[in-house]
């Protein structure tokens, strides 16, 4: 099958350092491309993969914003969408495989070929899209109607995992009021816990206002330890990694990573993450503090083979490419929904 997938027009697709929806696309791509299908992928200067990366001149990862928090951070789609017109003109494919956040040549010719489009964040006012997949089940309760949902899979041949653990915990996300570091930094503190907290900060007030003077009042158990250029090395030595999202994370790539590094989750009880941890298997999820340290105060109750065996049955790249090439075939048939 010859397929065109859409990456996000922000970071390179994958990323360089840690991100999370281009290594999502990147990890389907590659599945794809092990399947035996022609893919080509339209992304970022500096992006690559298996297949054929047709590069979007126009879009500069380096002046990017780590997310969109406000609307200046909205970069228009317009390059992208002329550039999939004119390749797409002279280079037909099966499937159209959408992952960026306007869909504009899908919305504008939808007659042109098949496609799916994909969301990995919850759906801002009145947003819709026909043939849309989600990525949790919780998260195509939310985009509504017909919306289908496919989980995240990781290539996790690329993963070291250990089961002798380190004695402490670490957050890993943007730091951001809407992350919550400060949660798991005070569940810490109670459970008499060393935690590191790692990420790029993207909420500047947040950090000089909360995160850096909770590392200075309680030195002895939270570190700041900067952004991470990848999360296997931390993951895997960790006791646990720790999740405290204050919104709707609609299907968190970290807790898939943390299970491929033979590590348990412990999160708050948000958007998709019931749908990933099994409480009491594979981590715990919480809805406080308290539930947090206590989570901390009882880890030693989770196996870390555990995790691992779990992300090898659930959470494999090829799987989530056998999931959409199930969706790919539906729309070709011309069963839309």
């Amino acid at each position: 099958m010859k397929i065109a997938v859409v990456s996000i027009m922000f970071k390179q697709t994958p990323p360089p350092a840690y991100g999370g929806i281009e290594r999502v696309v990147y990890n389907l791509v590659e599945a794809l491309a092990r399947g035996g299908h022609e893919v080509t992928m339209f992304a970022t200067p500096g992006s690559y993969c298996s297949g054929k990366t047709v590069v979007v001149p126009a879009y500069d990862p380096s002046q990017a914003p780590s997310g969109i928090i406000k609307r200046s951070d909205a970069v228009s789609e317009e390059p992208l969408y002329e550039t999939m017109r004119d390749y797409l003109r002279e280079n037909p494919v099966d499937v159209i495989h959408d992952w960026s956040f306007e869909s504009l040549f899908v919305r504008r010719h939808p007659e042109a070929f098949p496609f799916v489009v994909s969301t990995c964040i919850p759906p801002p006012p009145g947003f819709q899209r026909p043939n849309l997949v989600a990525c949790s089940r919780a998260h195509a309760q939310l985009c509504g109607g017909t919306t289908k949902h496919v989980y995240y899979g990781l290539d996790l041949d690329s993963y070291r995992y250990d089961f002798q653990k380190e004695n402490h915990f670490i957050h890993i996300s943007k730091i951001a009021r809407y992350k919550g570091q400060h949660l798991a930094i005070l569940a810490a503190v109670r459970s008499r816990s060393r935690l590191a907290v790692a990420g790029n900060v993207e909420d500047k007030l947040y950090y000089h206002g909360a995160i850096r003077p909770l590392t200075f009042l309680f030195p002895k158990y939270v570190q700041y330890i900067g952004e991470l250029p990848g999360t296997n090395d931390q993951l895997r030595r960790a006791r646990a990694l720790v999740q405290t999202p204050r919104w709707f994370d609609a299907f968190p790539l970290v807790i898939l990573e943390s299970f491929a590094s033979g590590t348990p989750v412990i999160a708050l009880e948000e958007g998709g993450i019931p749908e990933q941890i099994d409480s009491g298997i594979n981590g715990y999820l919480c809805r406080s503090i308290d539930d947090l340290a206590g989570a901390m105060e009882n880890i030693g109750r989770i196996e870390p083979r555990t995790c691992r065996r779990y992300a090898e049955e659930y959470y494999r790249s090829d799987r989530m490419a056998k999931d959409y090439i199930d969706l790919y075939n539906q729309v070709r048939d011309g069963d839309g929904w």
